[in-house]
């Protein structure tokens, strides 16, 4: 039913969208010529030279040439009244960021996040954060249109799908404004694609390929070894005798292998605590508020490595017209697929937590060290496969009424699809306690497992005092082998229609917006879980794998014990005697799928008052939004279970005011004032009425569960800015802002226990939760100089562009217990962000390095334990692109990303001072040509 209902969707968006330019034919035939030299942009107004011809100003677009690479962004970002921030693509091209996420860090207030599962590898940063608001709350646009997205845990887009090479400017706006999506708590990012009447119309054409390697890599699951490699094409040309038509085609093509190696505690508790005669003082079933001599012990000693082919490619093209000078139309397409295929290998050595309590005590304990007698280890691999695709669709038509009135329309549509099929297996080296068939063996350690470890460095070390037992593949025995398929599909269609009078940022007197907008969303998650457990002994690793020349890091050269998948599945089908299915299949293929939709329909009024010196806005945007949740809800009665779908249907209504003022102190100084509601939607799951439970290899239980009764979050945001705009393309400028957010969002975990399997188990249980309140504050800094040649002559060709931003933030968590905890930050906000790039360009060659820094940010909450809580630690990373133009349009380059090659480091404890799991990230270097003729 649900893709019944969004594919008739999809058809109906679809055939608006075409009906836009199917119009166009018939005001085609009442249409005058458009002179070819009459416009040089696709927006109308008065033309201005500056003095230098640095920068010619068309009413709300700026035009800038290449040699002053960051004049045209600080031109932009002068002509507007909402506190913002631009890259452009003279910008984009002087640094090796390859996707719009990288691109977009560069911003003042702009941080980037990684994936937090324990499933994927933390190779590259896939979210964009805004003043310390995660991207589920931050609205991304695609040439003003809402994009789909397939994350699983979050609204937030993809943008690291996006190369950076079709972009022409990337908008972050920091203030909102009522004609925007108020899915905007700390602000919006619209990616704005080439038009072909750039340049007043001029054909344009650039090519770009390059050969790169990352550090580590080799041959993956697709044989694909060697050197990686990226390609990009944008061409863009007007036609007709009035050259009224244009068009604009991009295409990318990246392929690459990437390698990182994760070391880490487990997923829950982390880190033991033990008495003074060595027995356990904060058991599982708890968590353990009770940290017995106060010496932390590390519950495993975790390691993953994982090897990946990356490929991504995409065509992007959009057909424009000019049919007379007050009539503009276009439509757009895009298809972009990224294809990924992962292998992980595992190991764990397990001293504290499988073993267990009374019989396992550490010995000869000191602040550093200690022993344990027994232990067990576990191997384990996991072969995957992500298939991403994201379609856009999207016409548009601006008809001038007049020198001052603009109607516009916008129709849109974009469908993304993830397809993630999974295999794995795991084989242990302990004790196997064979329970009921189709029932997960239980682990007990064993004497060959002895092991010491040693906490006196920040990376846990561990040694096995027999390595000669753990190498031996016949003393591993399986302990399951599994598959898991997800599928998630996201469609969102909208449909907007807004008119404007004397609103542009050079008009006099009053002016104003109206405009509504309708926007259907729906989401559909689907997994296929099947596992076999073995049933008795009889099974080893022996002939299905063995030791490999890669070290586990921290463990005194023990190597990773590595599964060939294929021999190990061929096991299970040799052994079927020995092998039975997971009694829980069902139920793990059933207890996370849910649809979710969503229909919005708003309208906005905006009025304003400018005069030379000084504007003034005010608006208001009414938001109401339906939304239908259904989910499977287990129901078990004397020991059976029964599976009934629920729908739980909701609806929010929302009257969102705001208004600012612009003045000019001087002609070089802008103050900005800014006040304003906004909100932030939760994510699709969180809606779900389902209780989604998985098992460890230790039997404990990992639960997650929606609530239906979730609320969006409110904010109320003020915001001052200073601006002041120097000579030679100069800016310096400083913003303020305060968030009061009421019903903020976060996950609360609690360890507890659950009656499953007819057990009482332990369980880790984590819910989505509204706060009672939370605040932001934050301050940011800018300082850009396209050019110190207005000091000395010598420093001509050097320039710089750096900003600074302050964050603080107030959470108060509800405990498990019902008191109110505050946390002095947000989830995903940072305490601080730095960013440094410095050029230097003479004659043919230019070189520019760039330094990010993202402070220490929030990333889990736990119900009751701060200790337990985890926090992303401080990472920076510097990149660096050397150029040299060879003449002729040729230019060749070579970049390097990740110079120092930086690690994503999690942390925990008291004092943030333990390590939860650390993420290696490679260089990677590239070497490339560019063509861009000059003359066409």
């Amino acid at each position: 039913m649900f893709d019944q209902q969004v594919g008739r969707r999809y058809w109906r968006l679809s055939a608006l969208a075409f009906a836009t330019a199917a119009a166009w034919s018939s005001l085609a035939c009442a249409a005058a010529q458009v002179p070819a030299d009459e416009t040089e942009s696709s927006a109308a107004g008065e033309q201005t030279t500056d003095k230098d011809q640095q920068v010619q100003r068309f009413g709300h677009v700026d035009v800038t040439r290449k040699r002053a690479v960051s004049g045209a962004a600080v031109a932009t970002k002068q002509t507007q009244d909402r506190v913002m921030d631009v890259l452009t693509k003279e910008q984009i091209e002087t640094l090796p960021d390859a996707t719009v996420t990288e691109v977009v860090k560069r911003v003042a207030g702009v941080s980037v996040s990684f994936n937090s599962d324990n499933v994927n590898g933390r190779d590259e940063a896939q979210f964009v954060a805004i003043r310390g608001l995660d991207a589920s709350y931050n609205n991304i646009s695609f040439d003003g249109a809402p994009m789909a997205s397939t994350d699983q845990t979050s609204r937030g887009v993809r943008t690291n799908m996006l190369p950076s090479s079709l972009v022409k400017q990337v908008q972050v706006f920091k203030t909102w404004q009522p004609d925007q999506d108020p899915n905007a708590v700390g602000g919006s990012v619209n990616i704005v694609t080439r038009s072909a009447f750039d340049n007043g119309g001029k054909p344009y054409f650039s090519a770009t390929g390059a050969l790169g390697h990352a550090d580590a890599t080799g041959k993956v699951l697709s044989g694909a070894e060697g050197l990686a490699r990226k390609a990009d094409m944008a061409w863009s040309a007007t036609f007709g005798p009035s050259q009224a038509v244009g068009l604009v085609i991009a295409a990318n093509y990246e392929k690459q292998n990437t390698y990182s190696l994760g070391h880490m505690t487990t997923d829950n508790i982390f880190y033991n605590f033990y008495n003074a005669n060595g027995s356990l003082a904060n058991p599982a079933a708890t968590g353990g508020a009770n940290l017995g001599n106060g010496l932390p012990v590390p519950q495993q000693f975790k390691y993953w490595q994982y090897r990946k082919n990356l490929e991504r490619q995409g065509v992007d093209a959009k057909l424009e017209a000019k049919f007379t000078p007050d009539v503009y139309g276009f439509v757009s397409l895009g298809y972009n697929v990224e294809n990924m295929h992962e292998l992980r290998d595992e190991n764990i050595i397990d001293v504290g937590r499988t073993t267990g309590v009374s019989s396992n005590p550490v010995i000869n304990q000191t602040a550093t060290s200690g022993q344990f007698a027994l232990g067990e280890a576990e191997a384990g691999v996991q072969q995957s496969k992500i298939d991403r695709t994201v379609e856009n669709v999207q016409g548009g038509l601006d008809w001038h009424l007049g020198d001052d009135r603009i109607l516009s329309f916008r129709s849109s549509f974009s469908k993304a699809s993830q397809w993630n099929p999974q295999t794995a297996v795991k084989y242990i080296y302990g004790n196997l306690k064979y329970g009921a068939s189709g029932t997960q063996p239980s682990i007990v350690g064993i004497p060959g497992m002895a092991t010491t470890y040693d906490t006196s460095g920040f990376d846990p070390a561990v040694s096995v005092v027999n390595p000669s037992g753990f190498v031996n593949p016949a003393n591993w025995q399986p302990l399951y082998w599994r598959t898991d398929n997800i599928r998630i599909d996201d469609r969102v269609g909208d449909l907007k229609l807004d008119f404007r009078q004397n609103m542009d940022p050079d008009s006099r007197g009053l002016g104003y917006a109206i405009g509504v907008d309708y926007r259907s969303l729906g989401h559909n998650y689907n997994e296929a879980f099947n596992a076999y457990f073995p049933t008795g002994s009889g099974m080893t690793m022996a002939g299905v794998g063995g030791a490999s020349g890669t070290t586990l890091p921290y463990t005194n050269g023990l190597p990773f014990m590595t599964i060939d998948l294929n021999k190990a599945w061929q096991q299970l089908l040799s052994n079927g005697s020995l092998v039975a299915a997971n009694v829980n299949n069902l139920a793990s293929s059933l207890q996370n799928d849910y649809s979710h939709t969503e229909q919005t329909a708003a309208g906005y009024a905006m009025a304003s008052w400018r005069t030379d010196r000084l504007s003034a806005m005010i608006g208001l945007r009414q938001d109401n939004t339906r939304l239908s949740t259904t989910g499977n809800v287990r129901n078990t009665v004397g020991g059976t279970t029964t599976w009934q779908s629920v729908t739980n249907d909701s609806k929010y209504n929302f009257t969102l005011p705001a208004a600012s003022l612009v003045f000019d102190a001087t002609p070089a100084v802008r103050l900005k004032l800014a006040a304003s509601k906004t909100i932030g939607r939760p994510t699709y799951d969180d809606y779900a009425p389902n209780t989604s439970i998985s098992e460890s290899s230790d039997g404990s239980l990992t639960v997650v569960t929606g609530n239906p009764n979730i609320k969006p979050r409110e904010s109320t945001n003020l915001d001052l800015s200073a601006e002041w705009y120097l000579p030679h393309s100069g800016l310096v400028s400083l913003a303020a802002f305060h968030k009061q957010i009421k019903n903020e969002i976060y996950s609360l975990t609690r360890q507890g226990t659950l009656f499953y399997d007819g057990l009482t188990r332990t369980a880790s249980i984590t819910q989505p939760l509204n706060s009672s309140s939370s605040k932001l504050d934050g301050i940011e800094l800018n300082f850009v100089q396209s050019s110190l040649g207005w000091l000395t002559r010598y420093l001509q060709g050097f320039g710089f562009s750096g900003n600074l931003t302050l964050l603080s933030g107030r959470l108060n968590a509800i405990t498990s217990s019902g008191s109110t905890r505050t946390i002095n930050r947000l989830v995903n906000q940072p305490d601080q962000i730095r960013n440094l790039s410095i050029f230097y360009n003479y004659r043919k060659f230019g070189i520019t390095v760039a330094y990010n820094w993202i402070g220490t940010s929030l990333r889990a909450v736990d119900a009751s334990l701060p200790r337990q809580d985890v926090y992303w630690q401080a990472r920076k990373e510097i990149d660096l692109q050397a150029r040299y133009d060879i003449g002729s349009g040729w230019q060749t380059f070579f970049e390097v990303a990740n110079l120092t090659g930086s690690p994503v480091v999690a942390v925990t404890g008291q004092n943030r001072n333990l390590l939860k799991d650390k993420f290696s990230i490679g260089r990677t270097f590239w070497l490339g040509l560019t063509y861009t003729p000059k003359h066409l």
